[in-house]
């Protein structure tokens, strides 16, 4: 696109002295462009100032106009990067955004593409940050708890409220609930990810901020009448005796008379929830035995990605499951357990392959997920690693298993256990 500065490079000045008035004008322009490309080089020169700060601290509106307007002007004197170049950063931007990094793919990476790789580091470093300070306000909350002693819920809900607002940030907590191994498995991480994870279904069921702000809260702390169960009896490794058993199917109650205890009528809804999160659509869940619409939605929700948690991480007495093969289990077991619509947003939602997940395919090969398809939530987009001898690939590949019906996933597997 042409540039003023480009058409007046291309125009012609007159060879000889002007002696109409005509020319008198034309001598006049031909100052005025002398003139002004006496100006511009000056800007090139100037363009490395700041800009004029006032003695607020701000720069104020008609300077930054100015400024602006200077350095357009000399943006001819500039040397700008070819295009392959300028669109590195594109580039990298949209590989980023696919999930995690694959072993050396960072070293492959343009070098100016260093600032994107910084600000998605900071990004992943403020969502650690919100799922460590959710795991002090657990903490805080807890113990408090156990002591019964009041508490505030409104760290709680700050932190949560957001996580809801943050753009992106459930995709990135969904992988770290799931694969986070930096992190000592207790009952405080357990209340997080299902909180993330009903945050999810949530989603999935159209809920508004305020209904997943509640929603996620619930899940945060539906647990917290488990304080009130030995330690013994929470963490052993064999099989429960008959007391033991019924003591754990106490602590609904127990977290209803904690948090309507500690928060009072304003909050007696949210103690209904904690007090319903094991009853089971049938009637078969505890301690009331309710069904149907006697249960609370957030409660199913919460009981329902409960499970799914509780699967998706190892226990005492078993190793933990992969996501396909926890959604596998409560799909095949939940029969009228849990509404069918729920079940149907936990297969959408909760993907059994969550993007930045490794899959196996029946010819063998690997691959990486780097979207979801909903519509089929077994058949997603893969960008292939790995052949089906274990050799990495050397260029990049990627199959949309909806299109391709004679490959599909067999197995997932942990990143630890890639071909090296």
């Amino acid at each position: 696109m042409g540039r003023l500065s480009d058409l007046i490079k291309q125009g012609k000045l007159p060879e000889k002295e002007a002696k109409s008035a005509q020319d008198e004008r034309d001598q006049i322009r031909i100052r005025e462009l002398a003139e002004l490309k006496t100006k511009k080089e000056t800007v090139v020169e100037e363009k490395k100032e700041p800009v004029k700060i006032e003695e607020e601290g701000f720069p104020s509106e008609s300077g930054v106009k100015k400024e602006e307007k200077k350095t357009a002007a000399g943006l001819e004197e500039l040397e700008f990067p070819s295009e392959s170049k300028s669109k590195a950063p594109e580039r990298v931007s949209r590989k980023l955004a696919e999930g995690p990094l694959f072993p050396g793919e960072i070293e492959a990476l343009p070098t100016e593409a260093g600032i994107i790789i910084r600000e998605e580091e900071r990004k992943e470093k403020a969502l650690v940050d919100i799922y460590d300070e959710l795991y002090e306000f657990m903490d805080e909350i807890t113990n408090a708890a156990r002591t019964d002693q009041k508490f505030s819920i409104n760290k709680g809900v700050e932190l949560i409220a957001k996580i809801v607002e943050t753009p992106n940030a459930m995709e990135n907590l969904y992988r770290k609930a799931i694969y986070r191994k930096d992190f000592k498995y207790d009952s405080k991480v357990h209340g997080i990810n299902v909180a993330i994870f009903a945050i999810k279904i949530g989603e999935g069921l159209g809920y508004k901020r305020d209904q997943l702000v509640e929603l996620g809260i619930a899940a945060l702390i539906h647990d917290i009448g488990m304080c009130k169960i030995p330690d013994e009896v929470v963490n052993k490794e064999g099989v429960l005796t008959n007391e033991e058993y019924a003591l754990i199917k106490k602590h609904p109650q127990f977290g209803y008379d904690i948090v309507f205890n500690a928060l009072g009528e304003k909050y007696k809804w949210l103690a209904e929830v904690i007090s319903q999160e094991q009853e089971r659509e049938g009637g078969q869940g505890y301690p009331r035995g309710l069904q149907g619409n006697e249960i609370h939605e957030y409660a199913k929700v919460i009981g329902l990605v409960d499970v799914y948690e509780a699967l998706s991480h190892p226990r005492p007495q078993r190793k933990r499951f992969l996501p396909y093969e926890s959604t596998k289990v409560i799909v095949n077991s939940s029969k009228n357990m849990f509404p069918q619509k729920l079940i149907k947003v936990l297969l959408t939602k909760l993907s059994c392959f969550p993007i930045g997940s490794y899959v196996v395919l029946n010819s063998k090969a690997i691959g990486r997920v780097v979207d979801t398809n909903e519509a089929s939530p077994l058949r997603p987009v893969i960008e292939m690693l790995c052949d089906s001898m274990g050799k990495r690939l050397t260029e990049k590949k990627i199959v949309k298993l909806q299109d391709t019906p004679l490959l599909y996933i067999t197995d997932s597997i942990f990143e630890e256990d890639l071909p090296k």
